[in-house]
């Protein structure tokens, strides 16, 4: 019986030391996923509504408003993509100054911060705290939000690498809900309407901080489906966070 106890021990024992060093060898990249739509991971409307654990091989880190917590800070030093669901008002990361800090960080050391469809207020625009932070990196908020369903036709390839790496996808038209009618000459428009382009549905601006980038998204598509031209261009902003999609 002691002899069986001994023998289970150690390969318990082994069985550890072997997944530690295969961490080490091979650690697995962390996503940080923030919704706040009244609903909790893992139930249906949590975006992402693909996992991005399954398509990239990412560690999810989920969060909502009552599991913010100190593990959020850690989270993002090891993170390179923060993601803000669908829905979700995102105030609660940007009222906190101990949790901007961390997002002042995460910046600091290449992260991309993604606002996805409808963040914010139900008129298309971010809080307050969360404007006040945006403006303490120098990004500014996008502005004057208008609502209506279009087409979009994605910018045509370029040095963005969001359109030409890893999948091409400049150039091809997309549905959307809403737009803006401004940015600042830091930003990068992505997506713009097929007619009129001074409204625009699709934000970058990199170099936040030196090496950040902040992502505005109003192709509502993006990130609820997992194949065609929206999955496409998740694996581009995928990339383009976690490998060399910036050089």
């Amino acid at each position: 019986m002691l002899r069986t106890a001994s023998l289970l021990a150690a390969a318990i024992a082994g069985t550890a030391c072997c997944c530690a060093a295969a961490e080490e060898l091979l650690p697995l990249e962390h996503v940080v996923v923030f919704n706040n739509n009244g609903r909790v991971p893992p139930t249906p409307n949590v975006y992402p509504l693909f996992r991005l654990s399954e398509r990239f091989g990412l560690v999810e880190d989920f969060y909502t408003p009552v599991t913010l917590d100190a593990s959020l800070r850690e989270d993002l030093k090891r993170s390179r993509m923060l993601y803000i669901g669908q829905y979700s008002d995102e105030s609660p990361l940007f009222c906190d100054p101990a949790i901007c800090e961390a997002i002042r960080g995460h910046l600091k050391q290449g992260g991309l911060l993604v606002f996805d469809y409808n963040t914010g207020t139900r008129d298309g625009r971010l809080h307050p705290e969360t404007q006040e932070f945006l403006k303490s990196v120098d990004v500014e908020p996008r502005g004057n939000f208008q609502t209506g369903y279009g087409e979009r036709r994605l910018e045509k390839p370029g040095p963005c690498a969001l359109l030409s790496r890893l999948v091409p996808v400049g150039g091809q038209g997309v549905g959307h809900y809403g737009w803006w009618e401004k940015w600042s000459p830091k930003q990068v428009v992505l997506a713009r309407d097929r007619a009129n382009p001074d409204q625009a549905t699709l934000i970058l601006q990199d170099n936040v901080l030196g090496a950040g980038a902040v992502l505005f998204n109003q192709l509502p598509s993006a990130f609820r489906t997992s194949h065609g031209l929206y999955f496409d261009l998740v694996h581009n902003i995928i990339t383009y966070a976690y490998g060399d999609g910036r050089d």
